[in-house]
């Protein structure tokens, strides 16, 4: 007998807790020392999206019989990363005992569903899974059915992550929510259409919120009462018709509830409807902030007179054609403001447009936060060739008193000659204290 067969089997699951799961089943074949071993293992992870037709039948089969076999007291992770339905033999009916097995029989602590599937219909999960008491961490993503039963307790469930599912009904995802009491992290990922008209949020214990919307999802409204939420992303990629365009009103066709979030601490926004005023009233008192959105008119941003007195760390997307007003006013608006960074979602290139001059118009003068705050500045690929932003790198490098580094970064496809004389601008405009260190890149 080898000297590793000799090895207590706390240390052997140990070990082979560091193999995928597959790995770890092969082992059995070693010798009669190694074969049951792994049945022991504490976190079982099936990833079976590209198989043969051929093989499906074998893996239902390996699946079912290892989760029938499972020896260790409880189950601490079960992924499943599937592909089903027209090709294969792997079936909804599988997928529900699988995860009935792992609920009733082995008090699964945290469970992952990744289902692509060709049938007509997203797969149902059985009604013990809305019951189960064990479970700390949900995620359903694709091609799943959530359809909450009338009676459902999660007591310990504390992190849900909801990944383009479909809804049984409009009321599933607040009857879900609001029987999870101690709910802190949540995800919610839109992109078809999902039978969920307006979304709910209303979770007094919820500290993290996801949200991500883009088409064709529909969506009358959000509608958010979490007074312990310290972190908010909110994406909104759908755009809003030609008929609210023309709209006085100062929501676009579907709304933004939002009761007083007094504990946020940091919100992250992408969105591209054009009126956001209803966002900033309810995040004045946050640290940590970071924009990306489609701001058209200075109308459309927020009233005059909000004062973000907590702010210190601003994150601000130069993608749209008016990102500089939205700047003008935050600068303004931040007395405290201790990190500003400008940078360029990659994903959005489309919506970057060269502009005229305009930058000089928007300060009567000098934001106090460049005066005695803001120490550090970074510009992650500035494009430079674009006057507008040139003009808004110049004068912050001019007139923040209190910098002690600045790090701009430009695209790599620039030619040498047109970068060094950007820097050569750049570096003429800077007026910080001497200890400042300034990088180009």
């Amino acid at each position: 007998m080898d000297k590793t067969s000799q090895l207590p089997d706390e240390l052997l699951v140990k070990v082979l807790s560091f193999l995928p799961t597959k790995d770890a089943v092969r082992t059995s074949l070693l010798s009669m020392r190694w074969k049951s071993l792994w049945m022991w293992l504490p976190k079982l992870e099936y990833d079976f999206r590209h198989y043969s037709v051929s093989e499906g039948q074998g893996l239902a089969r390996f699946i079912t019989l290892s989760l029938l076999g499972h020896k260790a007291p409880a189950i601490e992770s079960l992924s499943l990363k599937l592909r089903y339905g027209a090709i294969g033999s792997i079936k909804p009916e599988d997928i529900y005992l699988w995860v009935s097995l792992a609920v009733h029989d082995s008090n699964v602590r945290e469970l992952s569903l990744k289902l692509c599937t060709f049938a007509e219909r997203p797969t149902k999960l059985p009604k013990s899974l809305y019951k189960c008491k064990s479970i700390v961490i949900l995620k359903l993503k694709d091609e799943i059915l959530v359809d909450v039963p009338r009676k459902v307790c999660l007591p310990s469930l504390k992190t849900l992550f909801l990944g383009r599912v479909t809804y049984s009904d409009e009321d599933s995802l607040h009857r879900l929510l609001s029987n999870c009491p101690v709910l802190e992290d949540l995800v919610v990922e839109r992109d078809r259409i999902d039978n969920l008209g307006k979304l709910s949020v209303v979770v007094k214990s919820l500290q993290r919120l996801t949200l991500k919307m883009s088409c064709p999802c529909h969506l009358d409204g959000i509608m958010m009462n979490t007074p312990s939420l310290k972190y908010l992303k909110v994406t909104d990629e759908r755009q809003e018709s030609d008929s609210d365009n023309e709209s006085d009103s100062d929501s676009p066709r579907y709304f933004y509830d939002f009761e007083d979030m007094p504990k946020l601490e940091e919100a992250d926004f992408v969105l591209t409807f054009q009126n956001i005023k209803k966002f900033f009233k309810f995040v004045t008192s946050i640290k940590r902030l970071s924009l990306c959105l489609g701001v058209y008119t200075e109308e459309s941003l927020y009233h005059e007179g909000l004062v973000f007195n907590q702010l210190e760390q601003l994150k601000i997307c130069s993608c749209d054609s008016d990102w500089s007003i939205l700047l003008s006013r935050l600068l303004e608006s931040s007395p405290n403001l201790r990190e500003l960074e400008a940078y360029v979602i990659e994903d959005h290139p489309d919506r970057r447009v060269v502009l005229p001059n305009q930058w000089g118009n928007q300060l009567n003068c000098v934001p106090k936060c460049l005066l005695s705050s803001l120490e550090t500045f970074k510009w992650s690929e500035m494009y430079g060739l674009l006057q507008n932003q040139m003009d808004v790198a110049k004068y912050i490098l001019r007139n923040a008193r209190c910098l002690k580094s600045a790090t701009i970064f430009f695209p790599t496809t620039y030619a040498k000659e047109t970068r060094d004389e950007m820097i050569e601008e750049l570096s003429l405009s800077f007026q910080g204290p001497e200890t400042c260190q300034v990088f180009f890149h």
